[in-house]
């Protein structure tokens, strides 16, 4: 029953076609800075910041959004916390990168990036919630709101290579402004209040009771393996476009945003392919295809041949689609209405908060050994350890998720 029955509207305000828009803008944000950020760091001359860019972060963001989950839960409506996590959050993101881009001390900058992340990293849980309680069958109606988020992100990536910003600081100003557009249309999102009872105690206050949601072995093998499989994936972002710049490409944006092209099809897809396969074949085969990804990726490394790399950038959306969005469903399903949007917010810890920090501490102590030493093996070995590590995080899965027989169970 999703959260606003009885209480939707159908006018301009309320409107369910809000989310599509939320989505769009949303992914459009962090579409314009994310990719580019090694990029744009190391053309400042602050290559060993890269590192911190990405740990701080999520480490700061590992607890919040718990804590905002919990509130909207149990105390206010999903839609007017996210309009103010986006638009309060903004103005640390823009404060970011204008330090960044006028200031000679780093420092400023993680903290900006830092404070951003705590405010803002619950947003995206926030908004699954929202979109989630407000479609009448989940199952075959997410991709086609889901898919504007990725649309949103080729948009951005597109823009950024077309100005010939994605070196520049100017990126993370302009994500600060469309996070804010973002944060005024959730205003107008379905309405999505609280269905949890208030908790009591500081277990309750902070989210914690929502671990109890591990109790069940399937839900447990799927988060255990969506923080294993995070681990490789940081480095996606983190050095996919230090070896495309370094195979000589330009538009590294514009390159990188390939990814959400084939997330596009996937989402389309996607309410076909979760009435139709079972969840533990539909998982498998998105770990299988992050398998491909790296695969393809060393052999760009042995090649030279930036061909190689886009392919498998293709297949990133395919991977990141059929294994986390459809995991979030499989997610919300599983879990007492009064729960949900704590359990995405589980999702977003265990994956974007504690699944990076891991994985961006251990990729780039792989990526400075592999790599960037003198006389290190090079791309190919350093994208062979982490199809590798994909790998392993499959074997995980297929031993420890049992599935429910039952149709559209999982």
């Amino acid at each position: 029953m999703p959260y606003a029955a009885g209480v939707r509207r159908t006018g301009f305000v309320g409107h369910r076609y809000w989310i599509a828009v939320v989505f769009f803008l949303l992914a459009s944000s962090p579409g314009c800075w994310f990719p580019v950020l090694t990029n744009v760091l190391y053309a400042k001359g602050w290559p060993e910041m890269v590192r911190w860019a990405f740990v701080l972060p999520p480490l700061a963001g590992m607890l919040s959004p718990l804590i905002f989950a919990a509130r909207a839960d149990q105390h206010v409506a999903a839609e007017k916390l996210l309009a103010f996590v986006m638009i309060f959050g903004a103005v640390f993101l823009f404060a970011a990168f204008w330090l960044l881009e006028h200031t000679s001390n780093p420092i400023w900058f993680l903290l900006g990036l830092t404070i951003n992340a705590f405010i803002s990293m619950p947003a995206w849980s926030l908004l699954m919630t929202v979109a989630l309680g407000n479609l009448d069958d989940t199952q075959r109606e997410f991709g086609f709101y889901r898919l504007w988020g990725a649309l949103g992100w080729i948009a951005a990536g597109l823009l950024v290579s077309r100005l010939q910003l994605d070196q520049s600081p100017v990126t993370g100003q302009m994500a600060a402004g469309v996070r804010i557009l973002a944060g005024l249309a959730c205003l107008m999102l379905p309405s999505t209040p609280p269905r949890g009872r208030r908790g009591k105690g500081w277990r309750s206050a902070v989210g914690l009771d929502s671990i109890r949601i591990m109790g069940d072995r399937d839900q447990l093998t799927y988060f255990l393996t969506a923080f294993l499989f995070t681990i490789p994936l940081t480095a996606f972002y983190m050095h996919t476009p230090r070896h495309l710049e370094a195979l000589g490409m330009e538009r590294v944006a514009a390159g990188m945003s390939i990814g959400q092209v084939s997330e596009v099809v996937a989402l389309l897809l996607l309410g076909v392919v979760l009435v139709r396969w079972r969840l533990k074949a539909l998982l498998l085969f998105a770990i299988i295809c992050g398998v491909v990804r790296y695969s393809l990726f060393a052999m760009g490394g042995m090649a030279g041949s930036t061909s190689f790399l886009l392919l498998g950038i293709a297949l990133h959306g395919i991977c990141w689609t059929f294994f986390f969005e459809s995991g979030r469903v499989f997610v919300d399903r599983r879990v007492e209405p009064g729960m949900r949007a704590q359990a995405q917010a589980l999702l977003s810890l265990v994956s974007g908060g504690l699944g990076s920090v891991v994985g961006t501490l251990m990729v780039d102590w792989l990526f400075k050994h592999l790599v960037a030493a003198e006389g290190a093996p090079g791309w190919s070995v350093y994208w062979g350890v982490l199809a590798g590590m994909c790998a392993l995080s499959g074997l995980v899965f297929a031993i420890g998720y049992r599935g429910v027989v039952r149709p559209g169970t999982g």
